[in-house]
């Protein structure tokens, strides 16, 4: 059973390690920047860049990697767009916009560490921020953060993970790549009428 001394250790150690990111200078965290589709609410340029990235791969399983039973149910559904078509960041930006100050600031260090040059050499990849990585030391780069003895490491991971998932699963452009046929007619005329909606 974890100690309460061991836990503080550990939230306070991730707490230092999101707030050095900060403190980097800003020549070591050149973001690949990509361009926005709508004028960003959440986001920085620099940060709704490298949400983009982290989709783009953890939202790329291949058909290889899942057993072979459904992977031939999937083959026989339309294909899935691809997260950058639906543009996953955007729909991100404006689903974080309502979130609290703390929260914030807790994601936006989350993303400025993701993709600091200096932290990802420190601890095994290579000397380049997550946006200027080749899409296998992308892969290698996510799977340090998801397997990592750092607390602060794993549960950023999940976090970028799950909410990539949340957004794009949660786009009507997915369902039918899913077998999802939609939110029943009576619940979409309930949300609509709550919404003053025809």
């Amino acid at each position: 059973m974890e100690t309460r001394r061991h836990f503080l250790r550990k939230t306070l150690g991730g707490a230092a390690l999101l707030a050095a990111a900060g403190a980097v200078p800003l020549a070591l965290r050149k973001t690949r920047l990509r361009e926005p589709r709508q004028q960003l609410r959440f986001f920085t340029p620099a940060e709704y860049s490298v949400f983009a990235a982290v989709a783009e791969r953890v939202l790329a399983p291949g058909a290889a990697d899942l057993p072979q039973e459904l992977a031939g149910v999937l083959r026989a559904r339309p294909a899935a767009p691809a997260p950058a078509a639906l543009d996953v960041a955007g729909k991100a930006d404006a689903f974080l916009a309502p979130l609290d100050q703390a929260s914030t600031k807790e994601l936006k260090q989350l993303l400025a560490l993701f993709d600091n040059a200096l932290f990802s050499f420190v601890t095994g990849g290579p000397p380049r921020p997550f946006t200027r990585m080749s899409p296998a030391e992308q892969d290698a780069h996510l799977e340090r953060w998801a397997t990592s003895r750092m607390a602060v490491r794993r549960t950023g991971f999940q976090a970028l993970k799950r909410l990539s998932a949340a957004v794009y699963y949660g786009s009507p452009e997915t369902h039918a790549s899913v077998g999802y046929p939609g939110p029943p007619d009576e619940l979409v005329r309930t949300v609509n009428a709550s919404r003053g909606r025809p």
